[in-house]
């Protein structure tokens, strides 16, 4: 029985707003499990034109405002419209559904929308090189007991649970009359998410371990005022002036450097990009560096992004350095060389050891890539460092896609962001310290930070809940075209 118009535009809009704060930069946790529901509702009982053109558009021109500017700032560029061709491609998926759904019987019926979007979400995972930025899961930070899920599945068991609730709604609303139906599917799904949520609760509220390292977080300029003059500075091949600022820059740099190490922190992190210098500049910098740690007793993780005035590609990276001025860690960012031109890293994150845990080190843009970043949970990392720059639109999405990999394996997340939200959070995703760079201008970060991590089953088992979706979608399309030629 079709719906009166009035009340499929109802649904229709309140889906929109539902799937505007679903996820982007104002995300809450509820409004992800129920737009679903409402999509569903007219997908599944309007005409067809509802779920191949109508909702594939809304969640098009909804996803475009929630990433306002989050993959480019020009609306020239056609990078720029990389969330409405997402959101597209998403909102087919309800068309997908209408066309299986009704082929299947019984609660198996459900699976087809969860099965499909968390393919999706995998698959973008997979192969798009913006990462993961915009999967469902990210929406649940404020949600922390579900949140845990992703220390067992991953990202991929989160989004199956949301996207499941909508389709089982959707199907009791449906088979209201048939009361042992409805009575078990309904108790099969509530019985899971319980104990998701006794699972999330409970490691919320184990003990960690009685043991943790003072760690401050540090950057000393603005991206769109230093930042920009370097800019323009290196595009007129004024590396007089430009070495100018990156001096200034670095002088701050030592200075709060040496003021936090003075106030007990034993691990220093600088933000992403600090400092930016010349190429010809680094190793009599790397010789500042190894001196300063040595100095103040520290492990000090800095960021040089080396550049040039030929045109070659720079290079974004890490070098930590230990209290002995030794440098133990160096690594290139391997997240978004392409949109920055900068020398594409291995893809390899190290572990080391200290005495205040074992610290693996990643660059901003390589967070949002979790099948990657699993390899700390292998190493047996305890504390996560990402420094990292953003930029207001971003903001704290970006950041909380950091803490979920935390989550994932086991281990407390530093991530101190130039012109974004830096935050530290223990293993569980729970904050201890956060700084926003737009509402102060003292850009120093610090916190008693757990450097013992908790046990995850995600780094063993790595991304076998998002194979498993794609294998279980496979088969039910099979099983539908099956049934649909015997019955043809």
């Amino acid at each position: 029985m079709q719906s009166k118009p009035t009340k499929t535009i109802g649904l229709l809009l309140i889906g929109a707003v539902f799937l505007f704060f679903s996820n982007g930069r104002f995300s809450f946790a509820l409004a992800a499990w129920i737009f679903p529901i409402l999509f569903l509702q007219v997908s599944r009982n309007e005409k067809k034109i509802f779920a191949y053109l109508i909702i594939p558009l809304i969640f098009a021109i909804c996803s475009q405002l929630s990433f306002w500017k989050f993959t480019y700032g020009n609306a020239n560029n056609l990078l720029f419209y990389i969330p409405f061709i997402g959101g597209l491609v998403y909102g087919l998926l309800f068309y997908i559904d209408r066309l299986l759904y009704s082929k299947i019987r019984g609660l198996v019926a459900t699976l087809v929308f969860p099965l499909t979007y968390t393919s999706l979400d995998f698959l973008l995972n997979l192969l798009n090189p913006f990462g993961t930025t915009g999967v469902l899961g990210y929406s649940q930070f404020g949600f922390l007991p579900f949140s845990q899920l992703a220390s067992l599945t991953g990202m991929w068991g989160m989004t199956f649970m949301i996207t499941w609730f909508g389709s089982v709604t959707c199907w009791l609303f449906e088979n209201y009359s048939l009361k042992k139906s409805i009575v078990k599917g309904g108790t099969i799904y509530l019985s899971l998410l319980a104990l998701i949520l006794a699972y999330g609760t409970v490691r919320l509220n184990i003990p960690l371990h009685n043991s943790g390292v003072k760690i401050s977080g540090i950057h000393t300029y603005d991206k769109n005022v230093e930042g920009n003059q370097m800019n323009l500075a290196l595009f007129k091949k004024d590396t007089t002036e430009f070495k100018k600022i990156s001096d200034t820059i670095v002088q701050r740099l030592i200075k709060e450097t040496i003021v936090e190490a003075k106030g007990g922190s034993k691990i220093i992190v600088w933000s992403e990009i600090s400092p930016k210098i010349l190429k010809n500049s680094e190793d009599s910098l790397v010789n500042i560096f190894k001196a300063l740690a040595r100095q103040e007793n520290i492990y000090l993780l800095t960021t040089p992004f080396s550049v040039t005035t030929d045109g070659s590609l720079s290079e974004n990276k890490i070098l930590l350095f230990a209290p002995t001025g030794e440098l133990v860690l160096e690594h290139l960012k391997y997240g978004g060389n392409f949109m920055e031109g900068t020398v594409e890293g291995n893809k390899t994150i190290r572990t080391i050891s200290t005495p205040y845990g074992n610290i693996a080190a990643l660059i901003c843009w390589d967070g949002d890539f979790p099948s990657i970043v699993k390899q700390i949970g292998k190493s047996k990392a305890d504390i996560l460092l990402i420094p990292a720059s953003d930029w207001k639109e971003i903001d704290p999405l970006h950041t909380i896609v950091a803490v979920f990999r935390g989550i994932e394996n086991g281990c407390s997340v530093l991530r101190q962001t130039r012109n974004g939200l830096s935050i530290i959070t223990d293993p569980r995703g729970k904050i201890i310290s956060q700084l926003d760079h737009f509402a102060t201008s003292s850009w120093i970060m610090t916190g008693e930070v757990p450097n013992k991590k908790l046990w995850t089953l995600y780094p063993i088992i790595g991304d076998l809940f998002g194979w498993l979706a794609i294998i279980g979608f496979g088969i039910i399309l099979l099983w539908t075209l099956y049934k649909s030629k015997q019955t043809g």
